[in-house]
């Protein structure tokens, strides 16, 4: 499978929505439960922080096969070295090296803007998205206990970090 990983762009808006509404979709993968529009995205493409990182894969006809973001977790200085990170492949693409590539892109990135630190908050429930962080060096620093309240039950979360090299 070819593919290339880019920053996002507003015209990438319909690819990522047409990535990330059935992820949200099904269910398992993210506590995200709102469907977003193409105009949804377009919003968030535009209001995304100068320091942030939006990185897209695309294959050879501009479909978004993953997406991956990070930024800051506070605006607060004493924050201003750690981003949060999150990982989005589309169904179709798992295991495919997706999120490998837009990881190698994210992590040269948050070097370059000063990062120090990366932290990615994952469902318990979710072991792909678990062994996908920790095989890009992310280590779990902790379980937030019932932390989302998601369709009708408590979720734990797992709290992973890593240092940007």
């Amino acid at each position: 499978m070819e593919y290339s990983v880019r920053t996002v762009k507003e015209a990438d808006a319909a690819s990522i929505i047409e990535l990330l509404n059935p992820i949200i979709q099904a269910g398992i993968y993210t506590v995200m439960d709102k469907q977003f529009s193409v105009d949804d995205q377009i919003d968030f493409i535009r209001g995304f922080p100068a320091r942030g990182i939006y990185h897209i894969a695309l294959d050879t006809y501009d479909k978004a096969l993953g997406i991956q973001d990070v930024m800051l977790i506070s605006t607060s200085e004493v924050f201003k070295h750690v981003g949060e990170i999150s990982t989005f492949v589309a169904l179709d693409s798992h295991k495919r090296g997706v999120g490998q590539s837009l990881s190698r892109a994210t992590f040269k990135a948050a070097k370059e803007q000063g990062f120090l630190k990366l932290r990615a908050t994952v469902r318990a429930d979710n072991p792909l998205a678990l062994a996908f962080y920790q095989s890009q060096g992310f280590e779990i620093i902790g379980t937030a206990k019932q932390h989302a309240f998601f369709q009708g039950r408590y979720i734990d979360e797992v709290l992973l970090e890593k240092f940007v090299e």
